[in-house]
């Protein structure tokens, strides 16, 4: 099977400085979190924090597939390789190879990852339709391989020799049949990606955590040095403390979150039902946090 390389270099450059800007914006979060008084500037710098070390990995991510990107031909099929990530083409089934610059109008509904030197994704290109994009190059530097089902873009670092070769195999014809399919690792295709009810637990769970952190941040200058913590049952504080002490709160439903979505996903292979009822005790926490908070700062 003939190997064929891909250009790394732009690609690559431009996703680790994107790293590598995430990377300072953290830090000077850090450094403003550090310098001012806690409040409502609190708040936005930690959710800048919270924003940018998922972005960080979903960025290693891309460059992880974009080095393992490479592509290789022989007189049955295509594979195309994007980090754990393998398409398999029968040459057969190839029906053209159309040239980047030969695409007329604007890819659309393009769902991925798209900056100088990298298109991974999906879209639909003009005259073709749907198209999967496993290319570390821009649209005009892309080769599309159109298929019956469905269309691939890919960006061999010799594009000429490239046709030139697929030519040649598919004029000898196959020697065997091959399955045009999609290899990846099984948990891509977990039913939990595609369960909309549980996905919706999981969002409203952070949004909960994070609005009563910014709930907390956003009154904190206005409490006193001290604040009651505790009452009697007569009503009467009997358990004083310094006013940061109420954020153990958004803390415990930061815990709670982090501990329920752990177990509710190795509940969710066995008893769907088990999970929800976890990931639903996560909201009931959460609610039960916000009581506590809007009690304690209202006293």
């Amino acid at each position: 099977m003939e190997e064929w390389l891909t250009d790394k270099r732009i690609g690559t450059q431009t996703g680790l400085l994107l790293v590598l800007v995430l990377i300072v914006i953290i830090f000077a979060a850090i450094g403003v979190i550090g310098s001012q008084p806690i409040g409502p500037i609190t708040f936005f710098m930690v959710l800048l924090i919270v924003i940018a070390l998922p972005l960080i990995g979903l960025l290693a991510y891309e460059l992880f597939g974009l080095a393992r990107s490479a592509y290789a031909l022989d007189r049955n099929m295509l594979t195309i390789d994007w980090g754990p990530i393998r398409q398999v083409v029968p040459t057969d089934a190839i029906q053209r190879i159309l040239l980047g610059t030969e695409v007329t109008g604007n890819i659309t509904r393009f769902r991925g990852w798209r900056w100088p030197g990298l298109m991974h994704g999906q879209g639909e290109v003009p005259d073709v339709g749907l198209t999967l994009f496993y290319a570390p190059a821009s649209l005009k530097n892309q080769l599309i391989v159109v298929t019956p089902t469905i269309a691939y873009a890919i960006a061999p670092a010799d594009p000429a020799g490239f046709i030139e070769s697929i030519k040649a195999r598919y004029e000898l014809g196959p020697t065997q049949a091959v399955t045009q399919t999609t290899q990846h690792p099984p948990l891509f295709d977990w039913p939990l990606w595609r369960d909309r009810l549980a996905l919706g637990f999981g969002a409203l769970a952070v949004v909960m955590v994070l609005g009563l952190f910014a709930f907390v941040c956003f009154r904190f200058p206005d409490l006193p040095a001290r604040l009651p913590l505790h009452y009697s049952v007569e009503g009467l504080a009997d358990r004083v403390g310094p006013a940061s002490d109420v954020f153990i709160l958004p803390l415990i439903g930061l815990l709670a979150l982090l501990v329920n979505v752990m177990f509710g996903a190795v509940a969710y292979t066995r008893e769907r039902m088990a999970s929800y009822v976890v990931w639903g005790g996560t909201l009931l926490v959460q609610l039960l946090l916000w009581v506590s908070a809007i009690n304690l700062l209202r006293a």
